[in-house]
This record gives structure tokens, sequence and C-alpha cells, in this order.
């Protein structure tokens, strides 16, 4: 059922949630902390009072916290965009906290009008920026960033359109009354080029980090995992080692799980590969949905998603009782699904090789994690105590791609969608080579 959560902010909530954030970070966190890299405070201090929409890397499940933390060194509050599931985890409890918070629903890929008129009546009022995560998934990447959605820079543009029309309706109200008090039109207020204040999309980044020794913890995780998956304990092997057959152990299971058999002489980055698409076509074909032949994975996982999306969060207000009750038996079928969507975005940027190239402390607990999330079930915890490196790029004005866009729509938000994908993929390059790095 498509049912929207709008944001309810509640200053006193915002206000506890503030007082109490050192102790999430030092106890739910496990002693996260910020680091907010030079200049970035004033370049994001630029657009404060702008029609913003911010724009970080989503690695992590708590880059929501880190954007509050941010904000609170900022002397800004946000409103946010989240995945209409999210509003249901923990028995909806998480929800009533998001929404009160200031945060509010979307179903990913369908026409959620109410969501979309939320993004612009926020964005056109300017009053708080709204933070979205452009990638549409955690990523559970560090070093780079997947291939972003276009519903930032298409979600911007609407709401410089509901601008321009402001505009040009006062505009209009402006010269009735000039006209009433007998005034000229060369007595009006000139204004500039574009007539309006345009929208802004602020890129920031995030890169969290392990400045502490965390071998032991990593040594710990790999035992965990060894002995769930029935391998024997190696104590005395390498990280790469340790990592490849527990991978291999993984693999061909899942393999036995899907039913897949891998063509012939091939490596395990080929075997990986063929079993996320033998995935995603399997449910394509259940789904009935047609892929882009060629296409990109991810770009496959958010069309099957969205399909999900769709019908999970159909309006049932036109339905008789006994169609409801069909679309709910079939609603739970669908939402396993998600689980298979899940393993494949779990993956899908972890090959062979990714941890002996370059073995960081980070890239060793990145692919734990993901071992873990799959093996173990649930979210796994950090490592250890964490420093998160923050960065604000320049701020992207849509006005400079106005024109632009009222003659090409797809070429300006694609446009923009690069320049943000550039932007935050060199914030993160830069972050790292400042940083002092712990290989194992």
């Amino acid at each position: 059922m498509l049912d929207f959560k709008p944001p309810k902010d509640t200053p006193f909530l915002f206000w506890w949630a503030k007082i109490n954030l050192p102790l999430h970070m030092k106890f739910s966190m496990r002693g996260t902390s910020i680091k907010i890299m030079d200049g970035a405070l004033e370049r994001f201090a630029k657009l404060k009072g702008k029609h913003t929409m911010v724009c970080p890397n989503h690695s992590n499940r708590h880059d929501p916290q880190i954007m509050f933390s941010f904000g609170v060194k900022a002397g800004e509050y946000f409103n946010f965009v989240a995945a209409r599931e999210v509003f249901d985890y923990d028995h909806g409890v998480n929800g009533w906290w998001l929404q009160h918070l200031g945060t509010y629903s979307v179903v990913r890929g369908a026409a959620d009008r109410e969501s979309f008129k939320t993004t612009r009546r926020i964005l056109s009022e300017g009053q708080k920026k709204l933070v979205l995560f452009p990638e549409g998934e955690i990523s559970r990447q560090n070093d780079t960033i997947m291939p972003l959605e276009s519903g930032a820079a298409q979600l911007s543009f609407w709401a410089m359109a509901d601008l321009e029309k402001k505009a040009q309706a006062a505009k209009k109200e402006d010269k009735k009354d000039d006209k009433k008090e007998g005034k000229t039109e060369n007595s009006a207020v000139a204004v500039d080029e574009l007539g309006f204040e345009p929208v802004y999309i602020q890129p920031m980044a995030f890169k969290y980090t392990y400045p502490e020794d965390i071998a032991s913890e990593l040594r710990g995780s790999l035992k965990t995992l060894e002995m769930r998956l029935g391998l024997k304990v190696d104590e005395e092997g390498s990280f790469q080692t340790r990592i490849k057959r527990l991978a291999e152990t993984l693999l061909s299971t899942l393999e036995r799980e899907y039913n897949f058999k891998p063509k012939d002489a091939v490596t395990m980055n080929d075997r990986v590969k063929q079993l996320r698409v033998h995935i995603l076509q399997n449910l394509a074909g259940i789904l009935s949905v047609e892929l882009e032949a060629g296409g990109r994975e991810l770009e496959w996982v958010r069309v099957l998603r969205n399909k999900l999306d769709d019908f999970i969060y159909e309006d049932e207000k036109d339905m008789s009782e006994y169609e409801k009750e069909v679309h709910a038996e079939k609603e739970k079928t669908y939402k396993t699904y998600y689980k298979d969507l899940n393993r494949v975005v779990n993956f899908i940027s972890i090959y062979d090789g990714y941890v002996s190239e370059r073995s960081t402390q980070e890239r060793i607990a990145e692919v734990l994690e993901r071992m873990e999330t799959e093996v173990l079930g649930g979210e796994s915890p950090p490592k250890g105590a964490r420093e998160v490196m923050i960065d604000v790029g320049e701020a992207i004005n849509l006005g400079d791609y106005w024109s632009l866009y009222k003659k090409n729509k797809k070429e300006a938000v694609n446009q923009v969608t690069d320049r943000l994908f550039s932007e935050i993929s060199r914030m993160l390059a830069e972050m790292d080579a400042k940083r002092k790095v712990r290989y194992l």
C-alpha cells in the first residue's frame, strides 16, 4: 500500500537528539567520531538559507547520523528523504523517529506523487536543506561510489520550475500594482538574467576510517565466519588467504542454492559475475520484467526493485476486500525477493583481488562485513572506533544549466549527475591521500 510518510519536524526531538548525540556515537556506533576537512564548513555555509539539496555518497548505514553530526557543527538541521521500507523497521519505531526528525518516505521508481510534491515544496521554500543519497543503495565501499541515480538532479530541476512559476506570478502582480499607481515599466526593479533564486546541489563525501589497529577484531571475524561455514580455523594464515577461502566456500554454497553451474574454466571473478547475472535474470523472469541487454547489473537491480516496490506499495483504495487478500498473499512472496537483490548489491563491487591489490584495514573490514551480512544475517557492527572524514565540494548551481534543461531535459540531468559523481569521487580520492593508511 502506497502510504506516504510525511516529515513531522519536532523541535524538542531535534534538541534531544543533539544533546544525546555524543552518547549515541560512543556506545551505539562504537566510538565513531567525525573529522571535517579544512574549508568544508565555510563552503557549506555559503548556501545557508538557499534552496539546496545535499548529496553525499552512501557507503554506510550510519550515514544519516554522520550527516546529523555534521549539521550540529554547521548549526543547521535538515530534512531527509528515505526509502519507504525503512519506516517499517523495528515495528515502526524507526519510522516514528525518522518522521519526527524531519525525514519523509519515497517509493523508489514509483510515481510517488506525495513524496515528489514534498521534495519540490522543501526545495522551493528553502527553509532547510534537503539531504538525499544519490546512489540509492548503501554501497558498503569506501574508496569509490556506485553510478548515481538521476533523481537528485531531476527533482531539483522540478523545484526550479516551481520557483520560476512563483517568480513569474509575482512579476505579474507587481506589474498590476505599478499600473494602478501609474508607474512606468522603466521604474521596475532590475533582476538578474535568471529572474529568480536558483536551486543548488551540494556534493559531500564521507570516508570511514579506522585510525587504530583493528587486526585482532578482524581475526575474530574471520574465525567466526570459518566456524560458521564449517571450515578449519586457520589462525596462521594471512588475511588474503583466509578471505579467499571463505569467498570460495560461500560462492559454492550460493551456486548450489540457486541451482547454477558456472561455465567451465572461469575465474572466481567470472563465477561471481555469472551468479549475479543468473540471480537477476531469474528474478526478471518471475516478475515478467525485460532487462536491457548489456545493461549494468546495478541498473538491473534498480529496475527489479522498482517493480517490487510498485507492487508492494500499490494503491489499494479501489480494490475489493477479496482483491486485497489476494494482493497480500502475493506481497509476502514478493518481499522475499528483496533478499536476492540485497545479496547481489552486497557483492556487486567485490572481486578476487579487491583486498590483495590494496589490503588496507578498511577494505578487509568491508569484505568481512559483507560476508557477515550474508552468513550471519543482520547488520555487521563496526570493527572498532572509526573516524569519518567529511568534505564539502563546490556547489552546483542549477541556474547554469537552466537554459539547457528547457531545450533538452535529459541532457541537462545527465550533465549535472555526471558532475556530482565526479566531485564526490574527487573528494574521496583527496581524503584518502591525506590520511595515514594501515595495511595488513
